[in-house]
Parts: C-alpha cells; structure tokens; sequence
C-alpha cells in the first residue's frame, strides 16, 4: 500500500533531470550514458506484515564505456534513498546521472555502474534492516539486489569494486549494512544519516512517540496520513523495523514504553535492547567489520532540520575515534537536503570512486 503524505518543503522533490544524454565534453558520435528502469525480485520480503510488494523498482545507471566496450566490466556504487522517497530523487532531484557524466567526462571519477535501489513502505522505510514485520531489507539490498545486478550486468562482482552510499535514513543504511555485512561493500559513505543514537527528535521526548502509541487501528494510521504527520508516521516505521512483534496485531510492534498519566514511561530492560540496536552502541562489537572497509566517510550538515542527525553523526565519529576506525567526517554548513547534489558531486563520489578498484 503506498499513500500520499504531506512532508516539509525539504522532503518534495520535483522533476529533475533527463535520465539520458551526452555531456557537453563528449562527442556527439560517441555512445552516452543511459539509465535502466527495472524490477527486481525480492523473495526476501516475501513474508513482510505490512504488505510491501515482493517485486521492488530500482535505476541503473550505465557509464559511456558500457556501451562503447561491450567486454569491458565495472565498479558499482549503491546508492541507498531516504525515509518517504524512492529512487527518483536521484536520478530526478539529485540529478545523479548528469552527475556522473560530468564526472567521467572530467576524469574525476572511473567509470561505474550506479544502483538506485527502492527501499520503501507504508511507513517511509524499512530502513534497510531485517524485521520479521517489514521485512528483510538487508537481506534485499546484499543478496537480492547484488545478486541480480552481477547476474545481470558487466559488475567487477567482488568486494573491493562495490561502494554503498546513502542519505537520511539511507545513510543509517549504510552504517548498518557495512557494520553486520563487511564481505559484500568495501567503501562506504553515510550522508546526514538518521538513527545513530536515540537523542534530540530522536529520543522519547518527541510527542509523536505520544501519538503512535495511540495507533489501534489501520484507520488510525490513515488520519496521521491525511494529517501529514510525518514525525508519528515515521515512528511506526522505526517501530516495525527497530521493535518488531508479529504476534501483536494489528501493527506488530512492542514499544518499550507506557503512556502513563499522559507522559512516557520507559520500559528499562526493553528501553536498553533498542539502544543497544542503534548504531553508536555498535561500534565497538563491529570494529574489525569497520576496520577492514577501504574506505568509511561520514557527512553532516550543521543546520539539519533533524536535531538529532548532527548530534548522532559527531557521537559516531567520536566513537570510530575512541575505537580507532579510520574514516573521513565532512562536516559542512547546510541542511539535510539542499547541498547533497553538491556534496555528492564535489567530495562523495570523487573519494569514493578512487577507493574503488577498477
């Protein structure tokens, strides 16, 4: 079921650029890029709660040379969406593909095939982890997806030529995918990534903890929808893919709290699982899975609208810090939305196109 929701102005995106196109550097005669809309079978969603299908869209980007050198095969960057979008905001908001050509066409980039990948629900997101509620998302992302890809186009099919880069609640994806993966990404870059640590917006203390507890029914869910409560909605999503409860119909999920008198009252034993399913409180079990990456970049934007994505972004550079993990941290005066295009094209694919081998 997908329904329609009103989210802040930085959450829309609109048309963006034509998918297709020679760049102004390349001769006219000479193959151009061009970008593959498919379906990609995702038996492992099959047995989700929450209705979302078994059969996930995705973009491919393919470079010049994947034409022009039919023998020729390629490094592959996933790029992994955030929470209420899907894969057009790339290659329509972001523009990523006239991204890319610049960047080939300039030299600053090899040329590399680019996955954008589907990774929504009902609620905004699965956000790329296994729940037996929303489904076995990073199963889908590190087997269905890479599968179907190396099987069906000219990848470089090994660890060290795969990326993964991803934004907002993609790039918890990322952290979370390289830290319980590490065989399958050898790069990766989390831009303003959600989720890290339960703090600010992020923590209990918002009211829309408040209002997903009142959630009883479908119906319920439909009014935050036509209310464009995007923080309550969004709560569900975290809840069905960080609290799963299959046996707790209608939503399945178990939060580890009451509403008691109107205020929050935490479950303490159930309060601590769920920190410790959060990112920040992973570092240090992942450690050798973090150190054995060629690459690990984190980004941040000072003035994002979500609170808690600057404070949880320092907290785990600080971490990969104290656990000596080496990494890059690009931290920049901006939003969660309107520099990505900038960042992606002046500092993320450039540092990892180099990291990748080719």
């Amino acid at each position: 079921m997908r329904r329609a929701i009103a989210l802040p102005l930085f959450f829309l995106f609109g048309i963006g650029a034509p998918l297709t196109g020679v760049t102004d550097t390349q001769p006219a005669h000479l193959p151009a890029s061009r970008v593959v809309e498919i379906e990609v079978p995702a038996p492992s969603l099959e047995a989700n709660l929450l209705g979302t299908p078994a059969m996930q869209g995705a973009a491919v980007y393919l470079p010049p040379g994947y034409d022009r050198e039919p023998a020729r095969r390629f490094p592959v960057v996933y790029l992994l969406h955030g929470i209420f979008d899907n894969y057009r905001v790339f290659t329509g908001h972001f523009g990523v593909p006239t991204m890319a050509d610049r960047l080939i066409a300039a030299g600053e980039v090899p040329e590399m095939i680019i996955v954008m990948p589907n990774g929504g629900n009902q609620f905004g997101g699965g956000f790329y982890r296994n729940s037996p509620v929303s489904g076995a998302w990073g199963d889908f992302i590190t087997q269905d997806l890479v599968g179907f890809i190396d099987a069906n186009y000219r990848t470089l099919a090994e660890r060290e030529s795969r990326a993964v880069v991803g934004h907002s609640m993609g790039g918890y994806g990322v952290l979370h995918l390289t830290m319980t993966r590490p065989e399958v990404f050898a790069v990766a870059w989390a831009m303003s990534p959600c989720c890290l640590t339960a703090v600010d917006d992020f923590g209990f203390g918002n009211n829309a903890w408040k209002r997903t507890a009142t959630v009883q029914s479908q119906a319920d869910v439909d009014a935050l929808l036509e209310a464009g409560e995007f923080y309550a909605v969004a709560t569900l999503g975290v809840a069905t893919a960080f609290m799963p409860a299959p046996d707790n119909p209608p939503l399945f999920i178990d939060l580890p709290y009451e509403i008691v008198r109107g205020e929050i009252v935490l479950d303490q034993d159930e309060h601590d699982r769920y920190l410790d399913s959060l990112p920040v409180n992973q570092i240090e079990e992942s450690r050798e899975a973090l150190r054995s990456l060629a690459g690990l970049g984190l980004g941040v934007g000072l003035g994002d609208q979500f609170r808690h994505i600057p404070t949880g972004t320092l907290a785990f550079a600080r971490e990969l810090g104290e656990q000596r993990i080496p990494h890059r941290l690009d931290v920049f005066d901006g939003d969660h939305r309107l520099q990505t295009s900038q960042r992606l094209e002046q500092v993320v694919l450039p540092w990892v196109g180099d990291l990748l081998q080719h």
